[in-house]
């Protein structure tokens, strides 16, 4: 069985929630919308308990400023999903990668859409740093319908 440390932390995005375990940041998600980042959390680690706690919550503006990302648990994740994350968790501060590049690096060139599903369903961001990750066609996406988030994010890592 997994126990894993569930808190509210204050960011430059606002409150959010972030559950880590002995490896490092399992997940991160919206306050409110607790009960289905936890359901998340329940098929990932069958059996877990959360137990509330103080979080060290530093790490979170570092990030989101492009500086180092923390370790991160990718357990109950699929074999895919892992790979993109660690390749796109590699996409240099500051700097983007198409959905195209992210699938050529993990090994599936012709899954540029499977790597658009895997950056939408991921529960690790900012730990991994999704923002990074965009279209060919006009170097961006809608990154969770915020375009402006995205393109605020990418210029404050590239200063």
């Amino acid at each position: 069985m997994t126990t894993l440390r569930l808190g509210r932390v204050e960011s430059a995005l606002g409150p959010v929630l972030v559950a880590e375990s002995d490896r490092g940041v399992a997940a991160v998600g919206d306050p409110d919308q607790l009960p289905a980042l936890l359901d998340g959390l329940e098929r990932r680690f069958p059996g877990v308990t959360a137990e509330p706690a103080e979080l060290d919550s530093a790490w979170l503006d570092l990030a989101l400023g492009g500086g180092p990302l923390p370790a991160v648990d990718l357990r109950g994740l699929s074999a895919f999903d892992r790979r993109v994350y660690e390749v796109v968790r590699g996409i240099p501060s500051g700097e983007t990668a198409t959905y195209g590049e992210v699938a050529a690096l993990v090994g599936a060139p012709l899954a540029a859409r499977a790597v658009g599903g895997a950056m939408a369903r991921c529960p690790l961001f900012p730990a991994v740093p999704c923002h990074r990750v965009v279209r060919a066609v006009d170097g961006w996406s809608g990154w969770g319908g915020d375009d402006r988030l995205k393109r605020r994010l990418l210029r404050a890592e590239a200063r």
